[in-house]
């Protein structure tokens, strides 16, 4: 009788088909891999975003066009156009609003006049493409100060500011479409009316943010407390001191030692944005980075806006002025012009700053205007 020898080794043509199985199976993990790695890219680059902040634009009740600003104007807009912002955020007093003068305010006054350079404001960004959230300014209540009968008509200018500007009514129930919020690739933006009918050195209106909205604002940023990055816009600083041109140089009462400021800093807020004193200054304090920036088009020599680039793990900031010649007469601004040689150059970048949140601890890096003096 034949022996049959027992062998492990499988039939060529097994062994063919095992490996072929092998090599395929290799090859997908890899391409998933692979795909992956491609895909995450995507997401990385899709994820990144861009604002623009520019506050205080423009201070000024203009039509549109506007006789002796409109080209300015435009080499401006077309240059944060050019940014390629989802939006720009403009941090108040986007009028003069002394509507009829200064010290005092009609009903009548404020409904004709709003009617008339809050859509020419909104028509020259629409012209330009420009998409906005802004904040409420004190010129868009009348402009400080407050005396007892002019703030008797601050609601009537705050029904208006409603009607025109449309921002989202998600506040506290006293302040709908005056403070807000925007949730947008998962960052949160906060737009905070800092003005409240209270006695001040400025009359009845104080810069505050109190009561009702303080609570209003504990509440969405614990309900958004997974957010990747919070910004928030006001009209005054809070903390000074504070560079400023052509300004009251109105700011929060309390400062760092306010309400606000220290909700601002327990939930984590990454930049809080201002204007109303047509200058730079830039300060971090508990954590919270205060941009105070903007210009007065008319009557200031330099002008700038500030760009962020955003993605889930960094803010990248980067402030931006160019030299503007405004011509004056007779305490009236007339026109604003660039120089060939301002245009040609274009914007210089004066500071930047980049949140680097990619490690537990984030990381911050500063230049120029971000850097704080001893």
């Amino acid at each position: 009788m034949n022996k049959v020898k027992k062998t492990n080794k499988l039939p060529l043509g097994r062994i063919c088909a095992r490996s072929l199985c092998n090599w395929l199976a290799a090859t997908i993990i890899c391409l998933t891999f692979a795909s992956c790695d491609i895909a995450e890219k995507q997401r990385s680059q899709t994820d990144s975003w861009t604002f623009v902040s520019v506050p205080d634009f423009l201070n000024k009740d203009t039509l549109y066009p506007h006789p002796g600003f409109e080209e300015g104007l435009t080499y401006f807009l077309q240059t944060l156009k050019s940014e390629d912002p989802d939006f720009l955020l403009v941090a108040g007093d986007m009028v003069d609003g002394r509507w009829p003068s200064k010290l005092e305010a009609t009903p009548e006054a404020v409904i004709e006049s709003a009617a008339i350079y809050y859509p020419a404001w909104i028509e020259r960004m629409k012209a330009h493409d420009l998409k906005f959230y802004t904040a409420v300014g004190d010129h868009e209540i009348g402009d400080n100060p407050w005396p007892e009968e002019k703030t008797k008509v601050v609601p009537v200018f705050e029904e208006q500011y409603r009607k025109y500007f449309q921002m989202p009514e998600n506040g506290p129930a006293s302040k709908k479409g005056l403070t807000y919020y925007v949730l947008h690739n998962n960052t949160l933006i906060l737009s905070l009316d800092v003005f409240e009918q209270a006695e001040s050195e400025e009359g009845y209106i104080a810069a505050q943010f109190t009561g009702e909205q303080l609570a209003w604002l504990e509440e969405i940023l614990e309900k958004y407390s997974e957010v990747d990055h919070v910004i928030a816009m006001g009209h005054t600083p809070i903390l000074g001191p504070v560079n400023r041109r052509h300004s009251s140089g109105m700011m929060l009462e309390g400062g760092r030692d306010s309400d606000l400021w220290k909700t601002l800093s327990k939930y984590g807020v990454d930049v809080y944005l201002c204007g109303e004193v047509h200058a730079i200054t830039c300060t971090e304090r508990d954590g919270v980075q205060q941009i105070a920036h903007g210009s007065l088009f008319g009557w200031a020599s330099t002008v700038n806006y500030l760009v962020g680039r955003v993605t889930s793990e960094r803010i990248e900031l980067e402030m931006k002025q160019i030299d503007i010649i405004p011509n004056v007469v007779d305490r009236k601004s007339l026109s604003i012009g660039f120089t060939e040689e301002a245009m040609d150059a274009g914007f210089r970048v004066i500071g930047s700053m980049v949140v680097d949140k990619s490690d537990e601890q984030a990381e911050k890096i500063k230049t120029g205007c971000f850097v704080e003096s001893e």
